[in-house]
């Protein structure tokens, strides 16, 4: 609630009740640190923050989800979603190394696993170095982004 006064714009704090000065733009609706610490644990009841010991056992009793472990396992095995060329999600990637040699791979990740010694850092930061540049190339990000660590993105595309 705002109230205009001799002093300026007031408030009126939701905990206690008593005015305090704060500009009509300001999200504080309490007057004091005990006020504000009493409206953060009355918004908190009901709310679990952490899990109880008894949900941690019957979680892990479980076994997590039997059903998804055994989807992982397939699909693991699985030419069309494991980590192998013939992933149906896979694009072909030509990539360009700072030693001046091409390389046309489809699957990028499964590639950059297999040939780690030839890159400057890890597998998993060529590729997000690789996910930058197609994102700039698309337009996606603000900044635009021409290689990573010397190593270029010529072209990607669906395979046919």
């Amino acid at each position: 609630m705002l109230t205009k006064s001799k002093n300026g714009n007031k408030k009126r704090c939701v905990i206690c009740g008593t005015e305090f000065p704060a500009p009509p733009s300001s999200k504080k609706v309490t007057c004091s640190d005990p006020c504000r610490r009493e409206r953060a644990r009355r918004s908190a009841t009901g709310r679990k923050r952490f899990w109880s010991a008894e949900k941690k056992a019957r979680y892990a009793e479980k076994g997590q989800n039997a059903n998804l472990k055994l989807g992982t396992a397939a699909a693991l095995k699985s030419p069309i979603a494991g980590p192998f060329e013939t992933n149906q999600n896979a694009l072909i990637w030509t990539i360009h190394s700072p030693d001046g040699v091409t390389y046309t791979v489809r699957n990028l990740s499964l590639w950059l696993r297999e040939n780690a010694d030839k890159l400057p850092g890890t597998p998993e930061q060529a590729r997000a170095g690789f996910a930058q540049i197609k994102r700039s190339r698309e337009g996606k990000t603000k900044r635009s982004v021409g290689s990573w660590k010397g190593w270029t993105l010529i072209k990607w595309e669906q395979p046919k």
